[in-house]
């Protein structure tokens, strides 16, 4: 038993990783037709909630049960400087209008927000705002628990032994990874390397905000 916890603690990191990617893969490979078989609609709403497993597993089985009320409480992390709720709330909105705008200007066409996620879930009614801002915000944190999977247990793991770029550079190179499922069974490489693009830039922004804000994951899961 001492020898099996002592290789666990040893060996969390990469354990942690694929255990994130067994709870989350299969669903997403059967999304996208790889794999024959359907689960719920329900099932896929709460893919991201195979990252919470495998962290409290895993910090429960490394660090015990005050380990994973510690990392749940940054959920909880809320006072930060005002700026902090700005970026959390505004920046990522604004570089993805800004990305619309500059690709319609290089192709000289029309902005075209036909691609952004709640357009798409939304439709003509993603257009007023006031319609599909909250619920979306809303199903999104309940749903999505990629951040206590990424931010939670990897990066302070991979911090402890690289700098935070390094540190954030290799988890957006995973992060960008674990995103190849939805990309099949035809993979578009010239556009899947700038989606890999975009996860490296976001993941360094996670990373300034998560560590300037003492590893608040309700600043990063806003955001």
């Amino acid at each position: 038993m001492q020898a099996s916890s002592h290789f666990l603690k040893r060996h969390a990191l990469v354990i942690g990783i694929v255990l994130m990617f067994l709870l989350t893969w299969p669903i997403d490979l059967a999304n996208s037709g790889v794999i024959p078989i359907q689960f719920p609609f329900v099932v896929y709403l709460f893919l991201g909630w195979g990252f919470v497993f495998a962290s409290l597993i895993m910090t429960w089985l490394t660090l015990g049960k005050d380990g994973v009320v510690l990392l749940l409480k940054r959920y909880l992390q809320w006072r930060a400087s005002w700026k902090w709720y700005l970026v959390a709330f505004f920046i990522a909105p604004a570089l993805l209008t800004l990305g619309v705008y500059l690709n319609a200007a290089l192709t000289h066409t029309l902005p075209d927000f036909s691609t952004v996620m709640a357009h798409q879930i939304f439709g003509e009614s993603a257009e007023n705002l006031l319609l599909f801002i909250l619920p979306f915000f809303i199903v999104e944190i309940l749903s999505n628990g990629e951040e206590i999977g990424w931010r939670g247990y990897v990066l302070p793991r991979l911090q402890v032994k690289f700098s935070a770029l390094t540190s954030t550079l290799i988890l957006g190179l995973i992060w960008g990874f674990w995103h190849l499922p939805k990309y099949l069974p035809q993979v578009n490489p010239v556009f899947f390397g700038w989606f890999m693009v975009h996860i490296m830039a976001f993941a360094i922004l996670l990373t300034w905000i998560y560590n300037n804000t003492k590893g608040s994951l309700l600043l990063v899961a806003i955001c």
